[in-house]
């Protein structure tokens, strides 16, 4: 009976989503810690809120014209937050079946220029099903809005903080899964540490495999045991890990900078006080005068024949 009342529901809901085909989405903004950062503030901002179907394009990323954050928002800009920070997003509702995701890129010198190439993507974050829904549904009853948390250990620098959702209502055809993707450009201050596995976008996702293409999607698909693709979450350890290899080098660079400027500024004046002390304590006293005693700074080079007493 209860077998036959989940079927039930399941059709339901989907035949419920039939009406609702137009429903696509978009991210348009996020709070840190409950508090918000300005509507469509610090991301990227794509010219429509239809999905990214091809898995092989770098729209896979961060969305159409995200490989930058030029002319995707009138003012281009980088949210300052700090590791462990509780991150919730908003996004338009939608009654497609799906999962929701986060990913983050980095640590990069520049999240306004970055591109999001090359393995420094890692999974941070996923809702899949919880209490029998789906993270659609759980969301639509949220108000759009979705929370999760940053990684504790997780190096300074520069990020891009990618919140995916994937809608299923078409996935009964290879390429009909809709990626719905926002990217938000943060500057994070943390400990230090390092995310693993890593991987590159595109790269994670095929679009025949069982999390995107579901043929039995209107007969037989079971929502409450879906796993969404991209592998699983990451574990951010403290320190750094085999796979932070591209991360290092950009944080590198920037510490040898910030190094060799210090060192330009402070070796002059150390030299200076260093040679001066030294030739206070090496010129030769006259005779009679004070060349040594407690709390005594000055020469303790006495003249000849004479010594401290």
């Amino acid at each position: 009976m209860v077998s036959s009342l989940k079927a039930l529901s399941k059709f339901a809901a989907y035949c419920a989503l039939l009406s609702f085909v137009s429903a696509h989405q978009n991210l348009h903004e996020f709070y840190v810690n409950g508090v918000t950062v300005g509507y469509e503030k610090c991301m990227r901002r794509p010219p429509s809120n239809n999905p990214v179907t091809d898995v092989q394009s770098t729209d896979i990323r961060c969305n159409v014209n995200g490989l930058s954050a030029s002319g995707t928002n009138p003012v281009p800009e980088v949210c300052a937050v700090n590791a462990g920070d509780e991150i919730t997003v908003i996004w338009d509702t939608s009654s497609h079946p799906g999962p929701i995701q986060h990913f983050l890129y980095g640590p990069i010198s520049d999240a306004l220029t970055a591109d999001g190439s090359g393995a420094k993507w890692s999974k941070i974050d996923v809702l899949n099903v919880q209490d029998g829904k789906m993270a659609n549904v759980i969301m639509m009853e949220n108000g759009g809005k979705y929370t999760f948390k940053l990684p504790e250990n997780l190096t300074s620098g520069e990020y891009l903080l990618r919140s995916e959702m994937l809608a299923l209502h078409g996935a009964g055809v290879i390429g009909g899964g809709q990626f719905y993707i926002g990217c938000m450009q943060l500057k994070i201050t943390g400990p230090g540490g390092d995310c693993s596995p890593k991987f590159s976008l595109p790269g994670i996702y095929d679009a025949s495999q069982p999390e995107i293409y579901i043929p039995d999607v209107y007969n037989g698909f079971n929502t409450l045991t879906y796993t969404a693709p991209g592998g699983p979450v990451a574990t951010c350890t403290a320190g750094s890990g085999s796979g932070s290899t591209p991360a290092s080098t950009t944080v590198s660079a920037s510490t040898t900078r910030m190094t060799t400027a210090a060192s330009s500024s402070i070796t002059p004046s150390s030299t200076t006080a260093t040679s001066a002390a030294a030739s206070a304590t090496s010129a030769v006293v006259a005779k009679y005068g004070q060349c040594g005693g407690a709390g005594f700074t000055g020469s303790t080079n006495c003249a000849s024949g004479m010594s401290v007493v």
